[in-house]
């Protein structure tokens, strides 16, 4: 095996730890949890099956570094980008309008009914 394979299943075991991890911490959210399960488990798939394929000198036509590369960007897709959607979509969060992250904060009116007579400067 190159370095090249070794950093590509080096990647795919810290996919799979991240995934695992981040499904852990979030078991009170069922789906999330799920979601995060089924991409750590994806995310080994691809380890196991090039340390098997080398392993045992199983010729792969089509496992060129291009095609590889090309793998790898669909890869990182699939296991990080899609489960974080997922969990945005999924949340537990209250939404936050863009008309509520303009609004000015609570604690400036106050400050501002305050310093009446202070030389304070506001924006």
């Amino acid at each position: 095996m190159t370095p090249f394979w070794y950093a590509i299943v080096a990647l795919c075991a810290l996919a799979a730890a991240i995934n695992f991890i981040l499904a852990a911490t979030r078991r009170k959210h069922p789906m999330v949890a799920l979601v995060r399960a089924t991409a750590g488990v994806v995310s080994l798939v691809p380890a196991v099956g090039i340390v098997l394929g080398k392993a045992l000198q199983i010729p792969h036509l089509y496992l060129t570094h291009q095609n590889v590369f090309i793998g790898l960007g669909v890869f990182i897709a699939i296991v990080f980008l899609l489960p974080s959607s997922i969990e945005k979509n999924a949340g537990e969060a209250p939404k936050v309008t863009l008309q509520q992250r303009a609004a000015r904060p609570v604690n400036a009116t106050i400050r501002l009914r305050d310093a009446k007579s202070s030389d304070e400067w506001m924006n």
